[in-house]
């Protein structure tokens, strides 16, 4: 069975997403905010502190960061991530670091794994799923540079925020 590990801050759209996912077959682990969201519609879902054995910690700024979490990335037995980040405030601490580590794991295994950031991937990507079963090669590439991108994106905007702190330190 094909799963998909949803973490998302934006939450637009994601609700339809994992209905649609649930019905194409797709398990659903999410971190327990975005568990939360998706089993309001009685879609079924397993929350990844009952995949890790370890509930959130920190007030759910650490709730991935398991080695449990990353070798299914790794293995391929977690096929689709879906993660958006948290979006940066003026302050480093409010960036997010568990987001960023899935979407590397995903790139990483590219030829297995689905890496999703956008809503608007979400209609291409079950599309390809209900019409051949799976996200093809071509497609996880071409999300696999786009997850790239938005981490760049992200880590450009931490530095900016660093370098504003180390300018107001002298």
């Amino acid at each position: 069975m094909t799963k998909a590990l949803i973490s998302v801050s934006n939450k637009g759209g994601m609700e339809r997403f994992a209905e649609q996912l649930s019905d194409l077959g797709v398990e659903i682990i999410a971190t327990e905010g975005t568990a939360r969201e998706i089993s309001k519609n009685g879609i079924p879902v397993t929350h990844v502190s009952e995949m890790t054995g370890f509930s959130e910690m920190l007030g759910g700024g650490i709730k991935t960061l398991h080695p449990m979490v990353h070798a299914a990335i790794a293995t391929g037995e977690i096929t689709i991530v879906v993660v958006n980040l948290i979006p940066l405030t003026t302050v480093v601490e409010s960036m997010d670091i568990g987001g960023v580590a899935l979407l590397k794991s995903a790139i990483k295994n590219w030829k297995s794994v689905a890496a999703v950031t956008d809503p608007g991937q979400y209609g291409a990507v079950i599309k390809e799923i209900g019409s051949s079963g799976g996200v093809s090669s071509e497609t996880r590439l071409k999300l696999a540079e786009q997850a790239s991108v938005c981490i760049v994106t992200y880590e450009t905007e931490v530095c900016h925020i660093i370098r504003e702190l180390m300018d107001s330190v002298g």
